[in-house]
C-alpha cells in the first residue's frame, strides 16, 4: 500500500542564513542543519549542544543515568552475596530476550558454580513468568535466578520465589501495571528512572546497571555492546544520544572483534564485518536471531550469541527458520490485507495463523495503513493476540481497560501483546 502525504501538511524549508552558519560550524551538509533547527537541537548561538548530539560520548553520559532507586539496592544485594550458587537466567524469546539472556549469563559466570538459562517456548507458554516452570527451577536447585527482559508484573511469583529461598534480580524495560509496587530487586527505569533510561532496551538496562555499580570491569563490559547494539536496534527503541552511543560502540565491537557466533551469521549473510551497518543488522541478522523464538526455540539463538558448537550447524538452523518465518509472513500478510480492506476492520483473527510471526506482520499493516492493528489466533485453549498503535497511540493503556477480561498482557506504548480466553475474546474482539 502506498502513503501519501497531503500537500498542506509539507512544510517546506528554504535554508536560512542561521542554517548556513550552523551547517558550516558543525561542518555538515545544509540538509542535516535545517533538521537540526526544526528539531530545536541547535541555534547559532548554541552549536556547542548540536555538535554534543551529533557526536554523544559514553564517557560523558553514562555517569549522568539514573535507573531509579532500586538500582543502587539490587547491586548492594549483588555484592553482599560471597556466591550466586547455581545460577538460572530467566529470558525472552525476542532478540533483546535472548541478547540480555547472553549478557546476564556471562555476567554471572565469573560469580556462580553454575549458570544456564530458560527462555519459555512463544506458543505453548507466551511471555513472562509461569509458575511451574519456577518450581521445576527450584526443585533441580537453582540459588539464584536472575530475570531479564520481564517480570515487572510478575510479583507475587518473584516474592514466592524469594521465599523459597532464591537470590532473585530482575532486570526489565515494561511499562509496570498501576498497581506495581517497587522492589528492591526489580531494576526497571520505567518505574522511577530518568528520561534518557527509559529509552533503553533491557539489554542496555542490564548492561548499564553491571556499569555504574562496578559489577564488572569497564574493559569486559565495552567488549559486551555487541549484544546492546543488537537489542537496541532490534527493539527500535528511540535513537536518542544515549542509545546513538551505544549502537555506535556495539557496531565498532562487532566490526573488529565479531564473537563467534555472530561470525558464523556474518558469513552466512554475505556479511563483511569491517562495513557492517544499523541496517544489515536490522534487515538481515537480527530477522534471524528472532526466527528462533517465532518458530521454535529461542533457545537456538543464544546457542549462537554465545559461540556454542557446533556453530556453522546452529546458524544454518536460524538462516533455515528465517526463509520459513518470511515465507509465513508474506502469506499472512496478504491474506489479513485483503480481510482488513474488504471489511475494514482493524482486528483479525484467523485459526491456521502462527502466532509467532503475527508481531511482525501488525508492525507492517500498521505502518502501510497508520491505523491500529491487533492480529489474534489461537494457542491451546486460549488466544493470544499483538496490538500495534501508529505513532501517538498507547497500547498499555488500550490493554488496560480491558485488563479484567484478559488472562495476561504486557508491552510498549506502540507494540503490546496479550492472551485470553476463548469465551472472553468474543466479548473484547469487537
Amino acid at each position: 500500500m502506498t502513503s501519501f502525504c497531503l500537500r498542506s501538511k509539507l512544510n517546506i524549508i528554504v535554508p536560512s542564513d542561521s542554517t548556513r552558519y550552523v551547517a558550516e560550524q558543525l561542518d555538515c551538509p545544509p540538509l542535516v542543519a535545517a533538521v537540526l533547527e526544526l528539531q530545536g537541537r541547535v541555534s547559532p548561538h548554541n552549536i556547542d549542544k548540536a555538535r554534543a548530539w551529533l557526536c554523544p560520548s559514553l564517557d560523558f553520559l553514562l555517569p549522568q543515568c539514573y535507573l531509579g532507586a532500586s538500582a543502587e539496592e539490587a547491586a548492594r544485594m549483588w555484592h553482599r552475596l560471597p556466591s550466586l550458587g547455581n545460577v538460572v537466567v530467566y529470558g525472552d524469546y525476542d532478540v533483546d530476550g535472548v541478547a540480555s539472556t547472553t549478557l546476564a549469563m556471562e555476567i554471572c559466570c565469573s560469580r556462580a558454580q553454575g549458570v544456564r538459562f530458560y527462555i519459555p517456548h512463544r506458543h505453548l507458554e507466551g511471555y513472562g513468568l509461569h509458575r511451574q516452570a519456577l518450581l521445576q527451577l527450584v526443585e533441580a536447585g537453582c540459588n539464584t535466578l536472575m530475570v531479564v527482559d520481564c517480570g515487572t508484573k510478575d510479583t507475587s511469583l518473584l516474592a514466592e520465589a524469594r521465599s523459597l529461598g532464591l537470590n532473585v534480580f530482575v532486570f526489565d524495560h515494561h511499562l509496570p501495571d498501576r498497581e506495581d509496587i517497587s522492589a528492591p530487586y526489580v531494576v526497571n527505569p520505567q518505574i522511577d528512572g530518568d528520561m534518557e533510561t527509559r529509552r533503553l532496551c533491557d539489554t542496555s538496562v542490564l548492561w548499564l546497571w553491571a556499569f555504574l555499580f562496578d559489577i564488572m570491569p569497564k574493559k569486559w563490559l565495552y567488549e559486551r555492546l555487541d549484544l546492546v547494539a543488537l537489542a537496541t536496534i532490534a527493539d527500535c527503541v528511540p535513537l536518542e544520544m544515549l542509545n546513538r552511543s551505544l549502537v555506535k560502540e556495539g557496531l565498532d565491537v562487532m566490526r573488529s572483534t565479531p564473537r563467534q557466533g555472530l561470525r558464523h551469521l556474518f558469513s552466512r549473510l554475505g556479511l563483511a564485518p569491517y562495513y557492517l551497518n544499523e541496517e544489515q543488522l536490522a534487515m538481515k541478522v537480527i530477522p534471524c536471531l528472532n526466527a528462533a523464538g517465532r518458530l521454535s526455540f529461542a533457545d537456538l539463538a543464544v546457542k549462537v550469541l554465545v559461540g556454542e558448537e557446533p556453530g556453522v550447524q546452529n546458524v544454518e538452523e536460524l538462516v533455515s527458520l528465517n526463509r520459513k518465518r518470511q515465507n509465513l509472513s508474506s502469506r499472512i500478510t496478504r491474506e489479513a490485507s485483503k480481510v482488513a480492506e474488504e471489511k475494514d476492520r482493524h482486528v483479525l483473527f484467523q485459526e491456521s495463523w502462527p502466532i509467532g510471526v503475527l508481531s511482525g506482520v501488525a508492525s507492517r499493516l500498521c505502518s502501510e495503513r497508520n491505523v491500529p492493528v491487533v492480529l489474534a489466533a489461537p494457542v491451546r485453549n486460549w488466544i493470544r493476540g499483538t496490538l500495534r498503535m501508529p505513532a501517538g497511540g498507547n497500547a498499555v493503556q488500550v490493554l488496560d481497560c480491558i485488563s479484567d477480561r484478559l488472562e495476561a498482557w504486557g508491552g510498549h506504548k506502540l507494540a503490546a501483546g496479550f492472551s485470553v480466553s476463548k469465551e472472553n475474546w468474543q466479548d473484547i474482539e469487537i
